[in-house]
C-alpha cells in the first residue's frame, strides 16, 4: 500500500491548488482493494466506496438542485453515511453535516441557515421520479466544500464556509503532524460529524490510509479496549474529555504496553491537561506520543504540541505549543495592537488558509475577517492567549469568560486547572454568574467515581490550599458528569444554577461577637473568605462529615455543645449563633441534649417520611437527600440512641424498633405512616414496618436505600423467629491501618471506648466508628421476619442483590431502583440528589396506586 504524495512542502502561505475530488480519484487508483472505514456495525473497502459514492453522485448531479446548492447529510456512525458524505463532496456541492443527535430545533435551524437540501430527500425522489435537471459541477479548488456549523454554545451555531483547498490543507497538517504512514490504522474516536472528527477521516481517504470509526456516544467505551488491541489502531483522535473516559475503562493494573499497536494519540476540542495524558500513559501506553492539537473551524490547526514516549508532561493545561507552518500568531490589545511576549491579549491569526467567512451573514464575516494583501486574512479568534518565553502559545479562555472578582482579573481557566489537579478530580467546568448584580465563580466538579466522593467543602479547602482567597468559586456544585453539546462541548445551558446565596461583595453583614467566631471557623472548614450572617452551611457546600468538624471546633471555641440534631434547625451563621448565644445565657455549657428523632424539614402536607440512619451515621446524612426533595412532606430522621448524648445504646434491631416507634408516635400518633432507611437502617424500617403491620397500623411504604442483605437472610428460611433478647458477646475488631504498628494500649483503648460507648461521649469520628461498629453488631444474631408490604428497593452501583434475593425478606409487592454512585457515596452530592429523586418517585407510585 502506498500513501498518496501529501506535498507538504510547501512555501509560506501556499495552499494546496486541488479539488477533494481529483485527490479522491488518485487515491483509489493506488488503493482499490485497501479496507477504507471499519466501523463496529460494517466496513467498505475504497472500491466499493468509490463505486457507491459515484453512483449516489450521478443522482445529485441528474437530480439534484440547482446549482451548487448545499446538500445536508445525516451522518450515522456507519460505513454507508461515509458514501453519502463523500458522493456530496465529490459531486461538488456543500456538503452540510447533520449530526443525528441534535435537537430537532437546532437541525431546523441549519437547514434553514444553509439553505441545504437533504441528501434523503434528492434520493427519495429520484426513485419516485424520470425527472433530470443534468447539471453536473465542475468545483474548483478554491469553491466551498462543506459549510460546518460550530457548536455555538454561547448563540445560535454559524456556519463556517471550507473550500476544498483547506479541508485536504486540515488533513494533510494532521498527516504531517503525526506522521502518517501507509499501515497506519487511524483510530477516529469522535463522531464524524465534528470539526475534528471529519478532518481524521478525510486525512485517512485522501492518503489511502483505513479509518476505523468509533462514535463515543454510540459506542461507549466498555469495549473500546478490545476494539482497539484487535484492529491494531496505530493513531486514535479523540477529545480530552474522553480520553479520561477511556483511561478510566482501562484496566487498573495494565502496565505492559507490548499487546498494543498504539502510537500516536490526538486530542482536540478542549484544554488537556498534562495529567490527561500522564494517567493515560499509566495504563500500558508508554509507547505512545501525545499531541495536544490547537485548531478553529476558521482556521484549520493554529499550533500543536507533542510529547513523544519518555517525554514530561506538563503540570496543568497543555500549552497549545508552537505556531504552524502557513500560520502566524500575533497576540494584540483592545485596540489592536500587537503585545510583547508574556501579555496577555486576543489572539490573532494570519494566513492565507483561513475560511471564507460565515454563510449567509456578511456582517458576522466583516467583523471576524479582514483581508489583507496578496490572498492574506487576518481572523480575530476572540480567544485570549499570550506567547510565553518558550515562545509557546497559551490560551487563557475566551474574552469575555475573565472576570473582575473583587478588583482582581481571575481567568477561569487557571481556576480550572488548579481543580483538576485535586486528587479524585476528573472533570471540571468553571463559568461565571452573576449574584446580586456581582459577577461570581462557580465551579462545577466531577468526582472519581473509584473513590468516596469530595464534598464541596473539601474541593473549595483543598482549593484555598492553592489558590488566592477571590479565585475561590463561590459555588462548587458536584455532578456525576459534565453536560455537553452534541459536538463534545460543555454545555452551559444545562449545567444546574447554583442556590442563592445572600453574600455580596461589599463585606460581610456579621453582627454579632458570636457570629464573627462561627464564621471564622466556617471560613475555614468551608474554605471561604467572606461569609454572610444569613449563609447556609449545607448550600455553601457543607455535609455530615463538615458539620461534625464544624461543631466540634464551635465546642472548643465556646464551650457549648451543638449536637448534629440542633444544628439540623439552625444551619445558617445567624441561627446558629443564636442558638449558642442562648446556651450561654442558660448556662448549658456541655448539656446539649440530642433527642434520637431529627426534623430534617416539616413543611408540606403529605405523610410524614421517617428515616432510618445507616450503623453509626448522624441524622444529618440524610439532608443533602431530603434537600434534593420536593419538600412536599415532612421529613424526620431516627439516629442511634447515645451517639449524640449520653445514652445506654440500645443492642438489638428489635429494641432500636421499640424506641424509634414510641419516638415516631410523638409525631404521628396512627397511620398510614412512610417509612425509609439506609443500609443497617433499612433493617430497622422493615422490623418497625412489621410491628406498626401487626399493631393493625397502615404501612403505605418501605424505602430501602441501598441495604445489603446478609448471607443468611438470602436463603429462604421459613422458620424465622424473632430474636431473643441476651447478653452481648461479640465486640469490634478496630479497623487499623496494615502499614501502621498498632501498639495493645491503643486497642484497649478502642476496646474499652467501645464498651461505654453511648455512656460516655468521645469525639465525634471516634463516636461514630464505635455506634458503626455497634450496628454491625446488632446483626449477627437477627433473621428478620417475612414483610409482606409494599417496598422499594434502591440499589448503589456495587449493589448486585437481586429481586430474588430479596424474596425471604420482602413477600410483598417489591419494585427495584437503580442509581448511580456507591454504597458510600448514595447520600452525598451529587448522588444524593438522584437519591431523593428515586424516593419521591417510589412514594408518588405508592400514593397513585392508593388512589386508584
Amino acid at each position: 500500500m502506498n500513501v498518496v504524495d501529501l506535498g507538504l512542502e510547501r512555501t509560506r502561505y501556499a495552499v494546496i491548488d486541488e479539488t477533494i475530488e481529483s485527490r479522491w480519484r488518485r487515491v483509489t487508483s493506488m488503493q482499490h482493494d485497501t479496507v477504507a472505514i471499519v466501523t463496529p456495525r460494517d466496513q467498505i473497502t475504497f472500491a466499493d466506496l468509490e463505486v457507491r459514492a459515484d453512483a449516489i453522485a450521478r443522482e445529485l448531479d441528474i437530480r439534484g438542485p440547482h446549482g451548487s446548492c448545499p446538500v445536508a447529510v445525516d451522518l450515522e456512525p456507519t460505513a454507508q453515511a461515509v458514501v453519502y458524505l463523500l458522493a456530496t463532496l465529490i459531486s461538488g456541492r456543500p456538503l452540510v453535516m447533520i449530526d443525528p443527535q441534535l435537537p430537532d430545533a437546532r437541525r431546523e435551524h441549519i437547514l434553514a441557515t444553509s439553505g441545504a437540501v437533504a441528501l434523503h430527500t434528492v434520493l427519495e425522489e429520484a426513485a419516485a421520479t424520470e425527472f433530470r435537471f443534468g447539471n453536473a459541477l465542475e468545483p474548483l479548488s478554491s469553491d466551498p466544500a462543506m459549510i460546518a456549523f460550530t457548536s455555538g454554545t454561547s448563540g445560535a451555531p454559524k456556519g463556517v464556509v471550507l473550500s476544498h483547498s483547506m479541508c485536504l490543507n486540515k488533513a494533510d497538517e494532521l498527516a504531517a503532524a503525526i506522521d502518517l504512514r501507509p499501515d497506519d490504522h487511524i483510530g477516529n474516536l469522535l463522531p464524524v460529524s465534528f470539526g475534528a472528527g471529519i478532518t481524521a477521516l478525510i486525512m485517512g481517504l485522501m492518503n489511502g490510509v483505513t479509518v476505523y470509526c468509533w462514535d463515543p456516544r454510540v459506542d461507549g467505551t466498555s469495549n473500546l479496549d478490545h476494539w482497539l488491541r484487535r484492529n491494531a489502531i496505530t493513531t486514535a483522535h479523540c477529545a480530552p474529555s474522553f480520553l479520561r473516559a477511556w483511561t478510566a475503562a482501562e484496566p487498573t493494573d495494565r502496565r505492559d504496553s507490548s499487546d498494543n499497536a498504539l502510537r500516536v494519540v490526538v486530542t482536540y476540542g478542549e484544554a488537556a491537561h498534562g495529567r490527561d495524558y500522564q494517567q493515560h500513559r499509566d495504563h500500558g501506553f508508554s509507547g505512545v506520543t501525545y499531541v495536544n492539537w490547537m485548531a478553529t473551524t476558521e482556521t484549520g490547526v493554529v499550533a500543536y504540541n507533542a510529547f513523544p514516549p519518555g517525554s514530561a508532561f506538563p503540570s496543568g493545561i497543555v500549552p497549545a505549543g508552537r505556531a504552524r507552518d502557513g500560520k502566524d500568531v500575533q497576540i494584540v490589545d483592545l485596540d489592536g495592537n500587537p503585545l510583547p511576549d508574556g501579555e496577555v491579549g486576543e489572539i490573532h491569526i494570519i494566513s492565507s488558509d483561513l475560511a471564507d467567512g460565515y454563510h449567509g451573514d456578511p456582517e458576522r464575516t466583516s467583523q471576524r475577517f479582514t483581508a489583507l494583501a496578496d490572498g492574506v486574512s487576518r481572523y480575530r479568534t476572540g480567544d485570549r492567549g499570550c506567547i510565553d518565553t518558550q515562545g509557546e502559545l497559551q490560551l487563557r479562555g475566551r474574552l469575555d469568560d475573565a472576570v473582575k472578582i473583587r478588583g482582581y482579573l481571575v481567568e477561569p481557566t487557571e481556576v480550572d486547572a488548579s481543580l483538576r489537579a485535586i486528587s479524585g478530580v476528573v472533570d471540571v467546568a468553571v463559568i461565571v454568574q452573576t449574584e446580586n448584580d456581582d459577577p461570581v465563580l462557580c465551579a462545577y466538579v466531577v468526582s472519581n467515581p473509584n473513590r468516596i466522593t469530595l464534598s464541596p467543602a473539601e474541593v473549595r479547602r483543598e482549593l484555598s490550599q492553592r489558590l488566592p482567597g477571590w479565585m475561590v468559586p463561590r459555588h462548587i456544585i458536584m455532578l456525576t458528569s459534565i453536560p455537553r453539546t452534541e459536538r463534545g462541548k460543555i454545555d452551559r445551558a444545562a449545567l444546574p444554577a447554583p442556590a442563592p446565596v445572600t453574600t455580596t461583595t461589599a463585606g460581610p453583614t456579621l453582627e454579632t461577637i458570636t457570629e464573627f467566631r462561627i464564621a471564622i471557623i466556617w471560613s475555614k472548614i468551608i474554605g471561604l473568605e467572606s461569609l454572610d450572617r444569613d449563609d447556609d452551611f449545607f448550600a455553601l457546600g457543607g455535609d455530615s462529615l463538615a458539620a461534625a468538624e464544624m461543631l466540634t471546633a464551635v465546642r472548643a471555641a465556646v464551650l457549648v455543645t451543638v449536637t448534629g440534631a440542633q444544628f439540623a434547625t439552625a444551619t445558617t451563621i445567624r441561627e446558629l449563633a443564636a442558638l449558642v448565644d442562648a446556651m450561654l445565657c442558660n448556662r448549658k455549657r456541655d448539656e446539649g441534649r440530642a433527642s434520637d428523632l431529627v426534623p430534617l424539614t416539616t413543611e408540606g402536607s403529605r405523610t410524614p417520611l421517617f428515616l432510618i440512619t445507616g450503623a453509626g451515621a448522624p441524622a444529618l446524612s440524610f439532608l443533602a437527600m431530603t434537600q434534593a426533595m420536593s419538600g412536599n412532606r415532612p421529613v424526620y430522621a431516627l439516629q442511634a440512641h447515645g451517639m449524640e448524648s449520653r445514652g445506654l445504646p440500645d443492642r438489638t434491631i428489635s429494641k432500636m424498633a421499640d424506641r424509634y416507634i414510641r419516638e415516631i408516635r410523638k409525631v404521628q400518633q396512627h397511620g398510614p405512616y412512610v417509612l425509609g432507611g439506609y443500609s443497617h437502617g433499612g433493617f430497622v424500617a422493615l422490623e418497625i414496618a412489621s410491628r406498626l403491620h401487626d399493631e393493625g397500623e397502615t404501612v403505605e411504604h418501605v424505602v430501602i436505600l441501598d441495604t445489603h442483605l446478609r448471607e443468611n437472610m438470602i436463603a429462604p428460611n421459613p422458620d424465622a423467629v424473632r430474636e431473643e433478647e441476651g447478653p452481648e458477646t461479640t465486640s469490634p475488631e478496630p479497623v487499623l491501618n496494615a502499614r501502621a504498628r498498632t501498639s495493645r494500649k491503643s486497642v484497649l483503648g478502642i476496646w474499652f471506648r467501645y464498651q461505654f460507648a453511648g455512656v460516655m461521649q468521645f469525639d465525634t469520628s471516634m463516636q461514630w466508628y464505635l455506634f458503626y461498629h455497634r450496628g454491625l453488631a446488632s446483626l449477627r444474631n437477627y433473621v428478620p421476619c417475612p414483610y409482606r408490604g409494599a417496598v422499594t428497593v434502591i440499589r448503589g452501583e456495587d449493589n448486585r442483590q437481586s429481586a430474588a434475593d430479596w424474596s425471604a425478606v420482602a413477600t410483598g409487592r417489591v419494585t427495584f431502583e437503580d442509581i448511580l454512585g456507591s454504597h458510600e457515596d448514595i447520600l452525598r452530592a451529587p448522588y444524593a440528589v438522584a437519591a431523593g429523586e428515586a424516593v419521591e418517585r417510589a412514594l408518588a407510585s405508592q400514593t397513585a396506586g392508593i388512589r386508584t
